[in-house]
């Protein structure tokens, strides 16, 4: 909003400015606090009144201080239609195939600009303080339609399962004493026909 009124902003990055902008809250809450008690004040629209029929010309004729240059810089306002323009939000959103935009968690469908699905194409949607939706395209608004609703109706197909027939059912283990396992075990324990035999030929020792 600042870039868009072209303002730029300074910000405080040495302890003596922070402890000056620091010291001028201070002063506030502890003076304007204190008489809006005193004087019942609880809603905006008293509080504004009275700052600007009392307590900024008391505060201004007590701590303000001359300028050192009479020249003023201050530009002119603009207008209200500018104003309006700039103080609002602002989201890039994508268009999808079906030319709906969505956005916190509604959908908008566009009004087709072709036959043709958009490529990769963004807009700008624009929010106002007041609820009110816009959304732009290059700079050009373009029209929509609210169908949050319809969207919210389209149900989703329900997943697939597989029917409980067609689950082949897990084989039993057998246990310590079954014959597969006895089996098993005679292939992998040793003989005495496998152990080491030590042959003797004309002198020679041979081992197999």
């Amino acid at each position: 909003m600042c870039a868009a009124l072209q303002i730029q902003i300074i910000p405080a990055s040495s302890p003596q400015a922070k402890g000056r902008v620091e010291r001028n809250h201070g002063t506030h809450q502890d003076r304007l606090v204190k008489k809006l008690r005193r004087r019942g004040i609880a809603d905006d629209a008293a509080a504004n009144a009275y700052l600007e029929a009392e307590y900024w010309a008391a505060h201004n004729t007590r701590f303000a201080q001359a300028a050192t240059a009479p020249d003023d810089f201050h530009r002119r306002c603009p207008t209200a239609r500018r104003l309006d323009h700039v103080f609002r939000l602002e989201a890039t959103r994508a268009v999808g195939q079906d030319w709906v935009v969505r956005y916190r968690n509604r959908a908008f469908q566009l009004v087709r600009q072709s036959q043709h699905a958009p490529a990769r194409s963004t807009v700008t949607v624009c929010e106002w303080p007041d609820g009110h939706v816009a959304i732009e395209y290059r700079g050009r608004a373009v029209p929509w339609t609210d169908v949050t609703t319809a969207v919210s109706r389209r149900v989703a197909p329900p997943p697939l399962v597989r029917p409980a027939s067609s689950v082949a059912p897990r084989p039993p283990i057998a246990h310590a004493e079954h014959p597969w396992r006895l089996g098993y075990k005679r292939m992998h324990t040793p003989t005495p026909q496998d152990e080491p035999r030590t042959v003797v030929i004309e002198g020679t020792f041979l081992s197999s």
